[in-house]
Parts: structure tokens; C-alpha cells; sequence
């Protein structure tokens, strides 16, 4: 039988263990955060807006009535482009020349992002019909959604300064209603 408690705190040693798990973990729930408030639901207000479009409607059905394993291989061309653009963007950062990397991220790696979202946004259904993909999608998101928890006491005490009426939220906020007026005027 243990010497340990049955109930209680667990001992000293596993609590530095795990903080420090923890803390390794931050920077992957921080971009996650990122992801999930700024780039992704961002993207999907940009999307939706230009999806409105006669043009992209029409693709978009097109795309929706395409056989699904079409639909994953349209979809994983801008996938592939995303992180080999991201690979170059890193090998630029490296190497000093800093313009190139961010050129690179922002205009290679995020249209393919806007077109990959676009894709799995269109086509959702037709890609989760693929038993493989919709297996790893999730088991992306169950991981995901593991480190969010894990680590949540840390990024509520880091991230409560956006939650709180700040001067930072607020500007935030004001900005992103301005660029989503920008794109409704622009495309509407």
C-alpha cells in the first residue's frame, strides 16, 4: 500500500512537475488562443463576406458537388503551401533578411490559409465523409482542446487584460469593426 494520501493536495514534487508541463504547453496554447480569436475568426468574417460574391458562390457550389476525395486533394494543395511557405518564411527569418519572411507569411501563407479555410469551410461535410481525415481532424481538435484546458488557469490570468474593458480590448475591438465595415462596403 502507498504512504501516499488518498485525498488531499497531490505532494510538492508532482505540482512542480506539472506546472512546469504547464508552462511548456503555454506557447502552444497562446498561439492556439491567437489562431482561434484573431486569424481564425477573422478569416471566417473576410470569408463569409467574400463568399457573398457572385463568383465565389458559384465555385462554391461547384466545389460542393465534386466527388470528396477531390475535395481533400483541392484541399490539401494550399494545406502543403501553408507550412512549406511557413518553412520559408523561417529559413528567410533566420538568414537576417526579415522582409522576405514577412512577405512570405503574409502573402503566400496567408492566402493559402484564406483558401484553405475557404475550402473546409465550403465543403465541411464532404470532407469529414473521408474516414482518414475526419479520424485525424479529430484527433487534432481533441488535442487542441486538451492543451486549452490544461493550461487555462494560466491563460485567463495571462489574457485577462483582453477580457477586462482595457484600453487595449477596446481598441482591438474598434479596429476590428472597422476593418470588417471596410470589407462589407468593399464587397457588399
Amino acid at each position: 500500500m502507498s504512504d501516499q494520501p488518498a485525498f488531499g493536495p497531490p505532494p510538492p514534487a508532482r505540482n512542480r512537475r506539472r506546472m512546469a508541463e504547464d508552462l511548456l504547453l503555454l506557447p502552444l496554447a497562446l498561439i492556439l488562443e491567437l489562431w482561434s480569436r484573431v486569424i481564425w475568426r477573422g478569416s471566417l468574417a473576410l470569408l463569409n463576406a467574400l463568399s457573398r460574391t457572385e463568383a465565389l458562390a458559384r465555385l462554391r457550389r461547384r466545389l460542393q458537388i465534386l466527388p470528396p476525395w477531390i475535395v481533400l486533394l483541392l484541399f490539401l494543395i494550399p494545406e502543403a503551401m501553408d507550412h512549406l511557405s511557413g518553412f520559408w518564411a523561417t529559413v528567410l527569418f533566420v538568414r537576417g533578411n526579415w522582409l522576405g519572411a514577412t512577405l512570405v507569411a503574409v502573402f503566400i501563407k496567408g492566402s493559402a490559409i484564406l483558401i484553405a479555410l475557404w475550402i473546409y469551410q465550403s465543403c465541411e461535410q464532404s470532407l469529414m465523409s473521408v474516414r482518414w481525415f475526419a479520424a485525424l481532424h479529430d484527433r487534432v481538435i481533441a488535442g487542441k482542446n486538451w492543451v486549452l484546458a490544461r493550461t487555462e488557469p494560466i491563460r485567463a490570468r495571462i489574457l485577462a487584460p483582453l477580457n477586462r474593458s482595457s484600453s487595449l480590448s477596446r481598441r482591438l475591438s474598434a479596429w476590428r469593426l472597422y476593418v470588417a465595415r471596410l470589407v462589407r462596403q468593399r464587397f457588399s
